[in-house]
């Protein structure tokens, strides 16, 4: 019986990330009226518990930032200012504004809301230089999760054929399905715990994708849940490697290293090839220039996936590139050979928030692969220097139970802004999205129109 997709939600709350965006202040001249538990919706104001005559301090970290309470207090009593703690968190691309959606978004499933709305500059770098077409927006509920036409948000790894030119001859490709365009990665931060792998791969498992896991870090444990894992193999390990995992998994991917020499990479493919023929096999590429052979084990379909591996502010592994320009070249690179549909392109690093997702569709990708955002909604801060001996939010000792379900949660409110970016552009399924750049526009591009009749080589011309 046909049973649509559904991700199942519940509250996971943890002690760690109760860092507020703000800290409102009451001061001395407060009223303890009651005014501002009124207006507020997010329980940030409560009488307090010992003499209810009186206000308790404000609960900060539930502030959505609304000003209702601020406005409307009548003696004024009330400020709100950035909270130093929040100011501390993640980095120049994992700025606290991001942790706190995803911290916001792992709790209970939802789309997170901010009452001021956003002041932001209308531009920023990155995924901040493309800004999606939402053209066909006919009402507000439209589709999208409130609607009641289907939206497709499953992908198809592996590889399709261009054309069918013998009925007689055709065989089957290999493909397997994943119900969302998002792959789970177990590298991150490289941090070694069992809890957290056993959070993510539980969660691939339930959300029905997979989950990329290094061979090293494969232990018993793991067995039940082989069919949601997608091996990491490098290149130089596999002859040394035990082939036990090798028989169930769904799909195995091969890291190559700078310098690789090609009949070594094909000696590899076919070793895997005899000891699991159903496997989607992956190459892991760091570089978003592949070599001339790289193109001809696909077109000899000797390999199903291509992976662009990115660091975690999205910029290729040499720093010349960002991930969704990186991606938009090996898109038309396919395509200019005529051979798109006999890859699938994923990309890791870089994917910080639920709008990356169709974005980097849109330039190309079949899907994306989240990483460090995985152990944010774990309650991970970040740090400028990862220090898991003195974690400040312990995230190593994480139960493992609550891990997935931060990250089930996660995952939901990503896919539920998808639904509404697709809805929006009225599109049906999130395959017709993949490469469909008319429906973005890219910064530089409109910079380049709109200016190149007038500045020459950085100059004005005469």
């Amino acid at each position: 019986m046909y049973k649509r997709y559904h991700i199942e939600t519940a509250a996971a709350i943890l002690p760690s990330t109760k860092i507020g965006k703000f800290q409102i202040i009451r001061e001395d001249k407060c009223l303890n009226c009651g005014r501002c538990q009124e207006l507020c919706i997010y329980d940030v104001h409560k009488r307090d518990a010992v003499d209810p005559r009186r206000m308790a301090e404000p609960v900060s970290y539930l502030c959505k930032n609304c000003f209702s309470c601020i406005q409307n207090c009548p003696q004024q009593a009330l400020k709100m200012v950035l909270s130093e703690e929040s100011k501390n968190l993640g980095n120049s691309y994992w700025m606290p504004e991001k942790i706190h959606t995803i911290w916001n978004e792992a709790e209970e499933g939802k789309i997170p809301v901010y009452g001021a709305g956003y002041r932001g500059p209308f531009k920023g770098s990155g995924f901040d230089l493309i800004w999606t077409d939402m053209s066909e927006i006919v009402r507000p509920t439209r589709d999208g999760i409130h609607g009641r036409e289907y939206i497709a948000t499953a992908v198809d790894l592996g590889t399709k054929p261009s054309w069918i030119a013998h009925f007689e001859r055709l065989s089957l490709p290999r493909l397997f399905q994943i119900k969302i365009p998002l792959l789970l990665d177990t590298d991150g931060l490289r941090l070694e715990s069992k809890n957290l792998v056993m959070a993510i791969v539980k969660a691939a498992s339930e959300l029905r994708t997979l989950a990329f896991l290094d061979i090293q870090s494969y232990t018993d444990e793991l067995e039940p849940y082989l069919e949601s894992i997608a091996l990491r193999i490098p290149l130089e390990s596999i002859a040394a490697i035990n082939r036990a995992p090798w028989k169930e998994v769904n799909l195995i991917e091969i890291i190559l290293s700078q310098k690789f020499r090609i009949k070594e990479l094909e000696q590899a493919l076919a070793e895997l090839r005899k000891h699991n023929p159903q496997a989607l096999l992956s190459l892991g590429l760091a570089s978003p220039f592949p070599l001339e052979e790289i193109f001809t084990q696909f077109q000899e379909k000797r390999v199903d996936v291509l992976n662009l591996h990115a660091n975690g502010q999205g910029r290729t592994l040499d720093g010349n590139d960002f991930i969704a320009d990186s991606i938009k070249r090996l898109h038309q690179d396919f395509i200019k050979k005529a051979a798109r549909d006999e890859v699938t392109i994923i990309s890791k690093g870089g994917i910080a928030a639920a709008e990356h997702v169709p974005k980097l569709i849109i330039c190309g990708a079949d899907a994306a692969v989240v990483d460090i955002a995985l152990l944010v909604a774990m309650g991970c801060r970040v740090c400028s220097e990862c220090r898991p001996e003195s974690c400040p939010a312990e995230i190593q000792k994480l139960d493992p139970e609550l891990g997935r379900q931060r990250i089930v949660n996660m995952v939901c409110a990503w896919r539920d802004q998808l639904l509404e970016v697709l809805s929006a552009m009225g599109i049906r399924d999130v395959r017709r999205l993949r490469g469909e750049m008319g429906r973005a526009m890219f910064y530089h591009e409109i910079e380049r129109e709109s200016f190149e009749s007038i500045f020459n080589n950085g100059g004005l011309r005469k």
